[in-house]
């Protein structure tokens, strides 16, 4: 990972640490796989991505796309395999992920943090909830603990942080405090449905999101233009 992040920043590529990785970072999680980074969607900084994981000796992981600035602006993720001790990082990249607006904007709310590795470009918390909204259940444990560290950085919250945290919290024990807080009083039942039907609507809208985004990785890869897995991006610099 050090040496990634490294290699990033000598090639001076604009990006932002998301996902797992960033959650572990703001204590809001304990675990993640993989290394996920938002970059700066344009044809000089995916030029600068592909020398960075050049150097650092990186493969095509997985339905990765042909690195071209139209898969990017239209969402897709390219996937790679960074040798590494005692394992090697598997890094996901992204150009124009769903929920955040523009790479610009999100840069300018970002934090610039030291890590283990290195300092690091950090999406900022409520950026990092909005990606968070996912087909998967566990992100949204992780959302509820990304609401408690903003709440945290905050002693005496304002009526708005405390409607985006009450808005953003999807456990019981923690969403109806901050509504009562806020002169709402629900019961633990209602409160329990009202999180359960917001949190099927947002994996409802994750998967349509992705839906056409499948259908053409689909096609790509019947036509067999999918980056081959297992190829050494140092042979897409050339």
């Amino acid at each position: 990972m050090r040496r990634l992040i490294r290699a990033f920043e000598a090639s001076d590529l604009a990006y932002l640490l998301i996902g797992g990785q960033a959650s572990i970072v703001y204590g809001a999680a304990t675990f993640s796989e993989d290394v996920d980074v938002w970059i700066e969607p344009s044809r000089a900084n995916l030029g600068r991505l592909l020398a960075a994981l050049a150097g650092c000796g990186a493969r095509v992981y997985k339905l990765t796309p042909p690195m071209e600035l139209r898969h990017a602006r239209r969402g897709h993720g390219f996937h790679f395999v960074v040798p590494g001790r005692p394992l090697p990082t598997y890094l996901d990249v992204m150009c124009r992920p769903p929920r955040v607006g523009s790479f610009r904007a999100a840069s300018g709310r970002c934090r610039r943090v030291d890590t283990p590795w290195g300092e690091v470009p950090l999406v900022s918390i409520r950026d990092l909830v909005e990606l968070k909204k996912t087909r998967r259940l566990s992100d949204y444990e992780v959302i509820s603990n990304l609401v408690l560290v903003r709440l945290g950085e905050r002693p005496k919250p304002g009526p708005a942080l405390l409607r985006w945290a009450a808005r953003n919290s999807f456990r019981v024990e923690d969403r109806r405090p901050l509504l009562a807080r806020l002169g709402e009083a629900v019961t633990e039942s209602q409160c329990r449905r009202d999180i359960a039907t917001e949190i099927a609507r947002l994996q409802a809208d994750d998967i349509a999101h992705w839906r056409s985004r499948l259908a053409e990785l689909r096609e790509l890869r019947a036509s067999r233009r999918l980056l081959a897995e297992g190829l050494a991006v140092r042979t897409l610099t050339r």
